[in-house]
């Protein structure tokens, strides 16, 4: 697994790995509006499963191909219970607050690898040690998630939407993100 990180934080950093660089950032000043973005994605859903979840973004152009951002979230998750295989399923309810750090680099003109830290604290079953069944306590876990996605640009500046494919390489048991890819969709808007 380190084998794996380490290979995909040294092609995110390596700046002329592929292609050429565009040089419109060179002379732009460190503040400037033009270096600044705002996005987000949220999401939503209702029935057996009420799931809303609002995740704003704001980055930072370090140079035309290289850029870093937080990315704060809140999600909301009810499960209500369900009549399943004979067996009707608990009851569970949670607020996850959350955000990441992340990095994107983009080896062609729409298309970026991405790699981004992620904690989230919310209410999780826990299993109690002797097979003494599972307790609700409140947990922070990390991710570190890692992928690539594609950005589709609109009018002249740095707006468009973007999708992208990461995978938790962290794999904690406890993560949201335990055994199955992450898929996010978003907009971004550039100054």
């Amino acid at each position: 697994m380190k084998k794996i990180i380490i290979l995909f934080l040294s092609v995110l950093f390596s700046i002329n790995l592929f292609g050429q660089s565009d040089n419109s950032l060179k002379e732009t000043p460190w503040l400037a509006k033009q270096r600044f973005y705002l996005g987000g994605s949220g999401g939503l859903s209702f029935g057996s499963v009420t799931y809303v979840e609002v995740a704003p973004l704001v980055g930072y152009r370090i140079t035309d191909r290289l850029s870093i951002g937080i990315n704060p979230k809140y999600t909301y998750i009810h499960f209500k219970p369900v009549y399943s295989n004979g067996y009707l399923t608990q009851d569970y309810e949670t607020h996850i607050w959350g955000g990441s750090f992340f990095a994107r680099y983009f080896i062609l003109d729409n298309v970026f690898l991405s790699g981004e830290y992620e904690l989230n604290n919310y209410e999780a079953l826990v299993v109690l040690p002797y097979f003494a069944g599972y307790e609700a306590r409140r947990i922070t876990v990390g991710s570190l998630l890692l992928g690539g996605g594609y950005f589709q640009r609109f009018g002249n500046g740095g707006s468009g939407l973007s999708i992208q494919v990461l995978y938790d390489v962290l794999q904690n048991p406890y993560s949201p993100y335990y055994g199955i890819p992450v898929i996010r969709a978003g907009a971004v808007f550039g100054f």
